[in-house]
Order: C-alpha cells, then structure tokens, then sequence
C-alpha cells in the first residue's frame, strides 16, 4: 500500500523537460504506467541569437509516455513526442527509451534510494532545425543516476527530497551534462507539490547560436538554468492530473527568459 501511494504521487521527470523517468523510485512490478501531457512555452530572444528573433516565439509540445518495470529492481521506460512551433508545422518531434537499475531501495529499508541507467533519443530533421527543441542531434545518448530519500508520516510519505544527474554524448559535437534537484510534499495523498530546479551545460566550442541556420545544440556551449513548480491532484483509482509552471532564470547560446506551461495525466494500469 505505501509503494503503491508512492507511485501514483508523482511519476515521470517534469514534463517541460521530457517524457523519461528521473526519480529513484520505480513502480510496482508488472504495472504499466502512461502519462500524457501537452506542453506550451514562449519566449521573445535567443542570448547569443544572431540575428535575433523579429517575434515571440511559440512552442507546443505532446507527450506520451509508459513505464513498465519487469522486476523490482528494473525499469524500463520510453516516450514519443510531437510538436508545432513557429518554426516547425505540426511534426514528430522525438522518440527515446531508457533502461535503469535500482541498486538501494529506502522504502525497504536502505538509507536512501539510488538508481543507475542510459537512455537514448531519436530527434527528426525538422525538429533539430527548431531552436526551442532540447535535442543535440538526431541520436543523443545519456547515462544518469538518481538519488533520494522520503520521509513517512503514518502510511504514507510526507516530505522527499531527489536529485538527478546525466552525462550525454550525441552521435557528433560534444558532451553535455544536466540535473535536477527536487522537493515534493504530500498532502494526505491527494494534494502532492513539487518545487524544483534543472540544468544544463553543453561543452560545443560556439558560444553563439545561429537563429536562421540551427541544427542541435551538439557544437553549441550553451548553458540554462530553470526553477518550476508543479502540482498534482490524485483521481482516486483514476490517476493523477498535474498542473505546471517553470521559468528560466539562467540562458547562455540558448532562449532566454522562456515561460512554459504544462498540463499532465497519470494513470496506472495492469492487464
């Protein structure tokens, strides 16, 4: 009963950033769990843009995402995305999938949790020519790791605290490394908010980025910084809706002061 209250509290990485699972902590055996979203974020420069950008810039992004765990200790995820940008018509975007590890469990009594894993994502053409697309290059690969713990009040956990971190290497350009670091409360498992923060660092040898003539970030040495906030109402056996705002406080070759909002569904579900 606590696993499963931990699970339906809040699953999936903020949805502004992509559709694969972040947190170390994974679902029940043989539970799938999908998660639709849709995403939209607007911004009026590029820092470093040359030329800048004559009009505000809109993106509008779909999610959807499984999770599927074949054992306690691995989980296995992956999503599909689509999206219209001033930039791009409505295309497909991207598709990843991820396989991780859960080398300590704190729900069973280890100190904390901890989880290892690789992902990769496929990136299409015209979307690699959108500067609001994250991507690096048509095939980016990570590995990351997970850290957290959560601390129970009766049944269920009141406060926990997450972080997570990854080393990418696209099939050209060079590496780039990102993070997360988390808060989220419970609220008698109805009400469940998350206060977090993410960035990136890319090591490309461009510190500017051409507006007119982008392909990936892969050459690019751009830098961000976000802080977000989001919130979740659990449906009962139904899943949880979740609602999200997040802002970007830091922006170097990459959209600066970029406003994003997202709404979200999580359902759990077996055969």
């Amino acid at each position: 009963m606590k696993r499963r209250s931990l699970i339906l509290g809040a699953l999936f990485l903020p949805a502004l950033c992509c559709g694969l699972e972040v947190q170390p902590w994974f679902s029940d055996v043989y539970e799938f769990h999908f998660l639709g979203s849709y995403a939209y974020s607007r911004f009026r420069t590029v820092q470093g843009g040359k030329p800048q950008l004559n009009k505000s810039f809109n993106s509008n992004v779909i999610y959807a995402g499984f999770e599927f765990c074949p054992a306690p200790e691995w989980s296995l995820d992956g999503d599909i995305q689509t999206a219209v940008t001033t930039d791009m018509p409505f295309n497909f975007r991207s598709i990843a999938f991820q396989a991780r590890y859960l080398w300590l469990d704190d729900i069973v009594g280890n100190p904390v949790s901890f989880s290892t894993g690789g992902n990769f994502r496929i990136t299409s053409d015209p979307a690699l020519h959108d500067i609001s697309c994250p991507s690096h290059s048509n095939v980016d690969f990570e590995v990351n790791f997970a850290l957290g713990r959560e601390f129970d009040y009766s049944e269920s956990w009141q406060w926990r605290f997450w972080c997570f971190g990854a080393l990418g290497q696209a099939n050209l350009g060079s590496p780039w490394v990102r993070a997360i670091a988390s808060v989220e409360t419970n609220i008698n498992e109805t009400h469940k908010w998350d206060f977090y923060a993410l960035g990136s660092n890319g090591y490309g040898r461009h510190s500017h980025v051409s507006t007119e003539h982008f392909n990936g970030y892969a050459k690019i040495r751009q830098k961000s910084i976000d802080a977000g906030v989001r919130y979740g109402y659990r449906l009962g056996v139904w899943g949880t809706l979740r609602l999200e705002y997040q802002r970007r406080v830091l922006a170097k070759a990459c959209p600066q002061n970029v406003n994003a909002f997202a709404i979200s569904y999580l359902l759990p579900f077996s055969f």
